[in-house]
């Protein structure tokens, strides 16, 4: 059984709560017109986003006006099924949509993506009784957790006792409700299932600990349960669950419907480096009697070969999700080689990311290394986001033992 250390708690500082009754916008269906909305949106709080940026990273969580802006254009619902209110956008306008965010701002894109993909995954896979709870009458709450089978759990009456702690909690400042996985044991021993469970935010011990060198922003501290109830409509298979709710993007499965989240936050982080580093080069001098660096070739040279090399990782991204939407079309999980290939694909997406990002700040200078610049923050929040295991580099040895023809090869491996 995990319980807390001596980590200091941390109390949860916002009211949601009445962000919530306040709803979101009703948004349109038809794709396009649904995309120009969703754009517009980001455009509108493109403001506020900038302006919390600093602010974010030094209470270690997204601020209130960032969290208002966003949840009230509906940005922080993309994911939920339309049947619930939310606008249920396809893998690749979602690609699209967290690439803007993340390029604006860090901890936005990637707070974004958290709480889209966890209310998401409440409104499809949880049982109708507990979508009454989740999402009573009109309201659309906003949902983050750790979906890594972290807890314990004893099968009682009616659901499960569960024990547990449980890391990176991205998001849950300006949450109403936690996902949480766990296992349950039978016999002394936790067995194969990957449960997870919701519960509402105020029944958790969050702790302290979210200081860290990167996604300072996020609020990604750990959480704790201890011999806490979950009953049984308030839970779900992750591995084996069919979508109760929703359309074709809630059958894209393990890892690919996440996929998205981490390349995009990768792609737009990158993008705004390379952009930061252009429109610096003009006029940035390192030296003595030096020229702009914009005249350097070896710059020229790189600026071009990472243009290149994201666009490329953009394209593989946007490739793996079209095969895989094929299969979700006919309410099928997409095969092990798709489940492979999006995973792979996120990890490139990322690798790239990161070596965009370096050689952006690397041309940067000292000017890059203050705490109130561009380019730090994108140094520091890409490097942290290639730490998540969804981004590990054992995706290309998965995929390797594929290609290899061997045996129980896992693309979550």
């Amino acid at each position: 059984m995990t319980t807390a250390t001596s980590t200091e708690d941390f109390i949860q500082p916002f009211d949601v709560s009445a962000l919530e009754r306040a709803g979101i916008p009703e948004l349109p269906s038809d794709r396009e017109t649904l995309r120009e909305d969703l754009l517009t949106a980001i455009d509108r709080v493109r403001p506020t986003l900038e302006a919390d940026a600093e602010a974010n990273d030094v209470t270690e969580t997204l601020e209130w006006s960032s969290v208002e802006a966003l949840y009230r254009e509906g940005l922080l619902s993309l994911k939920v099924p339309r049947e619930l209110g939310g606008p249920e956008v396809d893998p690749l306008l979602y690609l699209e949509l967290i690439d803007e965010l993340s390029y604006i701002n860090t901890s936005a894109g990637w707070c974004a993506f958290i709480n889209s993909t966890s209310t998401a995954l409440c409104g499809a896979f949880i049982p109708d009784a507990g979508v009454e709870r989740i999402f009573p009458g009109d309201r659309m709450p906003i949902a983050s957790g750790a979906l890594i089978p972290r807890g314990l759990a004893t099968p009682v009456e009616g659901g499960w006792r569960v024990s547990g702690r449980w890391p990176f909690a991205s998001g849950s400042a300006h949450s109403s409700w936690l996902l949480a996985g766990f296992r349950i044991v039978r016999e002394d021993q936790p067995g194969p299932e990957h449960m997870i469970m919701a519960c509402p935010v105020e029944d958790v011990q969050f702790l302290d600990n979210w200081q860290v060198m990167g996604l300072q922003g996020t609020g990604s501290r750990d959480f704790v349960l201890t011999d806490y109830f979950v009953p049984e409509d308030l839970a779900f298979d992750l591995l084996s669950t069919d979508p109760r709710k929703g359309g074709p993007m809630f059958w894209l499965g393990r890892p690919g419907f996440v996929t998205t989240d981490h390349a995009a936050f990768a792609l737009g982080v990158a993008r705004r480096a390379l952009d930061e580093i252009s429109l610096q080069a003009g006029s940035y001098q390192r030296g003595y009697l030096a020229s702009p660096i914009a005249q350097r070739g070896a710059l020229q040279h790189d600026l071009g070969r990472c243009d290149q090399q994201l666009r490329a990782a953009h394209a593989l991204c946007r490739e793996a999700l079209a095969d895989a939407w094929q299969f979700c079309l006919r309410n099928e999980r997409p095969d092990l080689e798709s489940q492979l290939r999006l995973r792979g694909a996120c990890v490139y997406a990322t690798d790239i990311a990161c070596q965009v990002t370096t050689t952006a700040f690397r041309y940067g200078g000292g000017n890059a290394i203050y705490n109130d610049r561009v380019l730090q923050r994108c140094m520091r929040d890409i490097n942290a986001a290639a730490q998540h295991f969804m981004v590990n580099t054992s995706a290309y040895d998965n995929l390797g033992q594929f290609r290899l023809g061997m045996a129980n090869v896992n693309a979550m491996g």
